[in-house]
């Protein structure tokens, strides 16, 4: 009997290290002993044999670095690198909204505030700074082609305002008027765009991504000044770059936070009063400069796992 049990544990050894003779090598670097039984499209399904207790299990592949089994007969050592990129989801709609702070001077409009109607350059100088500052909102659907890249289209709109109520010298030399002189202005953009990203960790729960869009820019501008009203419209094209920040609550859904820089500039304006309506080809250093940066959050959804 004394002999018998040595001998026992012996072939149980034998019989555990033959078992367990496939690997799998997780995200986190951890090494799982087994004997691997399927692999499928998203996971490995596999067996481990600890103290006489056989335990299967599964494991995403989207969570194996790689894995390596171990030839059942004479073949030598197979060693394959898990194929996870089917497992990912390749469908991204983004929505969100924000600030935007338009780049252009306005050195020289509110010179001609002063100049032409008469108003303190104080005055001049709070309207524009009031104009400079608008909401913004966007989205866009990404078509992902593998984990890191991926094309798509954006639509973008700006909107900002400002307004005045003063004394205004209609330059008769004569009237001093009070009025009011408001404009309103709104800014669409539709592009495509190129997209990247990149995880942070070996969890994923983070990522970095940018992006670099190129489209057309509508320019739309509603303008009051005394009891008369004019709207401004033009286009042109324009280019959008962005880098973001996304915080991932499950592989469907994150949230995320981005900084933006919008260029384009308005060279031709139609402007109309409701009868009369005239062209005007401005000049360059007289172009609409609609350039902007914006910081923004919002959601993020990836769909379409296949």
């Amino acid at each position: 009997m004394k002999k018998i049990l040595p001998v026992a544990f012996f072939l149980f050894g034998l019989l555990s290290a033959g078992y367990s003779q496939d690997k799998i090598i997780t995200l986190s670097h951890d090494t799982i002993n087994c004997r691997i039984n399927k692999i499928a499209n998203n996971a490995i399904f596999f067996e481990v044999f600890t103290k006489g207790v056989r335990t299967s299990g599964k494991i995403p592949l989207k969570n194996v670095i790689n894995y390596t089994i171990q030839a059942r007969t004479t073949e030598n050592k197979k060693e394959k690198k898990a194929n996870n990129t089917d497992t990912f989801e390749r469908l991204r709609l983004a929505t969100i909204g924000g600030i935007g702070y338009l780049l252009a001077s306005s050195k020289d409009a509110e010179a001609a505030m002063v100049n032409n109607l008469g108003l303190t350059s104080t005055l001049a100088k709070s309207y524009y700074r009031d104009m400079k500052l608008g909401l913004h909102a966007s989205s866009s659907l990404t078509f992902l082609i593998n984990p890191e890249y991926g094309a798509g289209i954006t639509n973008k709109f700006f909107y900002t305002s400002a307004g005045l109520k003063s004394f205004i010298d209609p330059q008769d030399g004569v009237h001093l008027i009070y009025a009011s002189y408001t404009e309103k202005i709104f800014v669409n953009y539709f592009g495509a765009m190129f997209f990247a990203q990149q995880a942070i960790g070996t969890k994923k729960t983070f990522k970095m991504n940018s992006s670099c869009s190129f489209g057309l820019a509508t320019y739309r501008n509603e303008a009051g000044y005394l009891k008369d009203y004019y709207l401004l419209t033009g286009k042109n094209i324009g280019t959008d770059v962005s880098i973001g920040f996304e915080y991932f609550i499950n592989r469907y859904f994150s949230l995320g936070a981005d900084l933006s820089a919008f260029l384009s500039s308005i060279r031709k304006i139609k402007i109309t009063d409701g009868i009369n309506t005239t062209t005007i080809d401005l000049e360059k250093e007289k172009f609409e400069n609609l350039s902007r940066i914006e910081f923004s959050a919002g959601l993020r959804f990836y769909l379409w796992n296949r």
